[in-house]
This record gives structure tokens, C-alpha cells and sequence, in this order.
């Protein structure tokens, strides 16, 4: 699933592509229930000779100001990407949406398993529940992080999934970070002590930066088709793999349904 840096990526991508400035022509949508809001008539009618004046993103979600104070917010879902091609190049598979734009370009939106969201709106916070702090942002302490786990019960790898605690974090990079800092992905949050939270906060901001850093030579070296999924983290998610610190055993769990890649030897339970 996109997470942080592949939503990242995706943004400095149209922005160098130049999106920013272009005027959308009348969306194709093909697959309706994409849309949320408003309904899809409306939609097009709404995006339909709009200019792009910016591209933002808040945790995993795209929003693009268009220069009538409507907001065009978009979310890739599990396998979502957006690619900016002429309009006479051959389609990639799995083309669900196209934007074209006045300069003879289509912005591509493809989802091979249709769990792309869309909405246009007066205000892009309509489309997303609460949003924890951004933990690329300055205000990303760890004070911060203290704050949020207090008196939390539930396992930390849960936790770090719920976007209200942080925006952005999934499933890849939760592992990640707990596999950076040693933690042990059910553990309870409110029992890490203080050098863990400490640990765990400069875990999350060098996992995603990593990441984003590996985005980014990617664009350079690949341009105008970077890839659009990397695997720039270090703990395997394979146990045919072994642990890059210890040369243990990686193994699999499930905490509260959702697979957690951790080492056993790295990551004690407590």
C-alpha cells in the first residue's frame, strides 16, 4: 500500500512534471464508486476547466488546490499510482481514470484493484479523518510521541497504524521503525519507557526519510518514469531472510489482524 514516501513521491513527481499551472479537461471516470463526493456528475462538471495551482499532501493523501477554491483530493488506496503521459501513448494496464490536461497530456490514474478514492471539495479535511501530527514536520517531537502513547494499552505496531495517532504510517513502515528502535510490535504503549519512545521517534523519522531520500535518486536516475514502489526498508519480510543485525530468524505475527515482519532476538518481548 502507498504509505508516506510513495504518496511523497507521487507529489514531487507531478510537481515536476509540470502539473501545477495546467487546466483539466472533463475527467473519463470508469469506475464510479471511486468518486465519494460530490456525486460523479458533479464531480466532473466541478474538475472540468479547473487550473491546478499546487499539489499538497497530508499522510497518505494527495490534494490539489484548483483555482476555484475547490480542493481535488485524491488517496491511492492499496495499488493506486497517478502518471503523467502524452495522450497519444499507450495507456499502462489498469487505467481507471484519466485527466486530460490542456497542454495535450493526461493525468493517468491507475488502480489495479479499484481501491482509489476521489473527492472534490470546498475543504480537503472533509475527505480524511483525524490526522495525527506529520512525522517528517518539525513539530514531530518526542515529546510529542510521549504524549500520544500515554495511557495507550493497545499494542504499539496497532497504534502506529492508526492515522489519527500519526499521519502517514502503514503497515511497511511500522515494521520499520519498530524494527530500528528494538521494539517488540506487541507491546503494550503505554510500557515503553522514555529511552524507547526516544528510540521509537528517531526510528519513524529515519525509516521515512530514508525512503524518501531513496525516492527521490530514483526520480533523478529514472526520469520521466520512476518507479512508483521501492523497498528501501532493512528488515526482510521473508523468512528465507535472515535478520540483518543478528542473522536470526525474521519471523511473522498478526497483531490485531495485520501482518508484523519482526526479529525475535532484536525485538524482545518484555
Amino acid at each position: 500500500m502507498p504509505e508516506l514516501p510513495e504518496v511523497e513521491n507521487t507529489r514531487q513527481y507531478l510537481l515536476r512534471s509540470g502539473l501545477v499551472g495546467c487546466r483539466f479537461g472533463a475527467p473519463d471516470i470508469t469506475w464510479a464508486k471511486t468518486v465519494h463526493e460530490p456525486p460523479i456528475g458533479e464531480f466532473i462538471e466541478g474538475v472540468a476547466g479547473r487550473r491546478v495551482t499546487d499539489v499538497r499532501r497530508r499522510g497518505k493523501y494527495l490534494i490539489a488546490p484548483l483555482d476555484d477554491d475547490q480542493f481535488l483530493v485524491l488517496h491511492l488506496g492499496m495499488t493506486g499510482s497517478l502518471r503523467i503521459h502524452d495522450a497519444g501513448r499507450e495507456p499502462p494496464p489498469m487505467v481507471r481514470h484519466t485527466f486530460p490536461l490542456e497542454d495535450g497530456r493526461e493525468m493517468r490514474f491507475i488502480d489495479p484493484r479499484k481501491f482509489g478514492h476521489l473527492w472534490l471539495l470546498p475543504d480537503p479535511a472533509d475527505a480524511m479523518r483525524k490526522m495525527g501530527p506529520e512525522p517528517l514536520e518539525p513539530t514531530f517531537t518526542v515529546d510529542v510521541v510521549a504524549k500520544t502513547l500515554s495511557g495507550r494499552k493497545s499494542p504499539i505496531k496497532a497504534l502506529l497504524l492508526e492515522q489519527s495517532v500519526i499521519a502517514g504510517l502503514g503497515n511497511l513502515y511500522a515494521d520499520e521503525a519498530l524494527f530500528l528502535s528494538g521494539i517488540n510490535p506487541e507491546r503494550q504503549a503505554n510500557d515503553l519507557g522514555g529511552d524507547e519512545i526516544r528510540a521509537l521517534h528517531a526510528a519513524i523519522v529515519q525509516a521515512l526519510s530514508h525512503s524518501v531520500a531513496a525516492y527521490a535518486a530514483a526520480r533523478d536516475a529514472e526520469w520521466p518514469d520512476p518507479p512508483v514502489a521501492l523497498s528501501p526498508w532493512s528488515i526482510p519480510r521473508s523468512t528465507h531472510k535472515p535478520c540483518p543485525r543478528c542473522s536470526g530468524a525474521v519471523a511473522m505475527i498478526r497483531v490485531r489482524g495485520r501482518s508484523s515482519w519482526h526479529c525475535p532476538t532484536c525485538q524482545p518481548a518484555k
